[in-house]
């Protein structure tokens, strides 16, 4: 029988995110404030900045361009809002996120 959890009133079946689970369980997060990072924007395509070389003549740097990320488990955005539910996880690297209610239900050790 198949197992089902509800993730921001949302039905998953365990077994569609059981992987993403288990890769979060061997990272260590921390609880942190969601806030935008630079992005390139180049012919209407944004991408991440990182670091990576650009020409500017083709590409332009926005600092706050990267609006949201997503959680790793469920797909939940998080993006810069004073709504803790949205604007508030828990990351890896401040790339690498999970909401705080996969990171409650998932991660916690339950005592």
């Amino acid at each position: 029988m198949e197992e089902y959890v509800s993730i921001h009133g949302d039905k998953w079946k365990i077994s569609d995110i059981n992987e993403q689970i288990e890769w979060a369980r061997e990272q260590v997060w921390k609880k942190q404030k969601w806030l935008p990072r630079a992005a390139l924007v180049s012919k209407g395509k944004t991408s991440e900045y990182v670091g990576q070389s650009y020409r500017p003549e083709y590409t332009r740097l926005v600092e706050d361009g990267w609006s949201h990320d997503h959680c790793e488990i469920c797909w939940w955005s998080l993006y810069e809002t004073d709504n803790p539910e949205s604007g508030v996880g828990y990351t890896t690297d401040g790339r690498t996120w999970l909401c705080s209610e996969c990171y409650e239900k998932f991660i916690v050790p339950k005592a």
